[in-house]
């Protein structure tokens, strides 16, 4: 995704009541890019529950939110909102590489996942499999955490992206991460501000090319955690630009 808003939207589920927060993220940004969503579930090999009663309702959503009639069929929903919907299950022992398959044959351009709180000890003995399936991948990632709301509300559809933090790296140019994380933005809400932040000592300059980049100093997480704007459960979702960072 180069500076465009994405047309692959790819969404893991592990078809659990908590990952329906991250699912009206996905449909939402989808609806309004005008996007293909994927609902994509991995399963072992050899399973032999059928889940595809268990994948979330993508036309009872919408009809929640008022965008297409309760009636209204899977390829009218589409006709009607210009989105192409797909649900998939596809066998893998590996979740992360059973993803990174399918984003890379399908061109997948956005993750939209839930992670879990972990502990610290969880951290440190065992890595997200939500971050490490986005650095596999190489595409921007949206993570909604279980315990957090995020900018969507799942019974509305309503929008509630005022503010976006993205914080800036001296060494590396935030030219691209920006351009990806306004374009979303700004399909959600044509007035949402992206608030670039560096901390350090100096303010990084590359070469002229970017919005204003506000500078503070202090410790790093403490200091963006006290700049972040605050969802509507005292957290935000994060987007992150996993092509740099990978």
């Amino acid at each position: 995704m180069n500076g465009d808003t994405p047309r692959s939207i790819v969404h893991p589920t592990d078809l659990s009541f908590a990952s329906l927060d991250a699912f009206a993220h996905a449909l939402r940004i989808a609806v309004d890019c005008k996007s293909m969503l994927h609902i994509l579930h991995i399963e072992a090999p050899e399973t032999d529950e059928d889940d595809w009663d268990r994948f979330p309702q993508v036309r009872e959503m919408l009809a929640r939110w008022k965008l297409i009639s309760p009636t209204a069929t899977r390829a009218e929903a589409a006709e009607r909102l210009g989105v192409k919907f797909v649900k998939a299950a596809v066998e893998s022992e590996s979740p992360v590489m059973g993803v990174s398959a399918y984003v890379e044959r399908h061109l997948g351009d956005l993750l939209v996942m839930m992670t879990r709180p972990r502990s610290a000890l969880e951290r440190l003995l065992d890595e997200s499999i939500a971050e490490e399936t986005a650095r596999e991948t190489h595409v921007p990632a949206l993570f909604l955490r279980e315990d957090q709301k995020g900018f969507v509300d799942r019974d509305t559809g309503a929008v509630s992206l005022n503010t976006v933090l993205m914080p800036v790296e001296a060494t590396v140019s935030p030219l691209d991460a920006f351009r990806h994380v306004a374009d979303i933005a700004h399909r959600l809400n044509p007035a949402a501000d992206i608030m670039m932040l560096h901390v350090g000592d100096e303010l990084p300059i590359f070469e002229g090319l970017l919005p204003h980049i506000e500078l503070r100093r202090g410790p790093v997480v403490e200091t963006h955690a006290d700049a972040r704007p605050k969802g509507p459960s005292g957290g935000a979702p994060r987007l992150d630009d996993r092509a740099r960072a990978a």
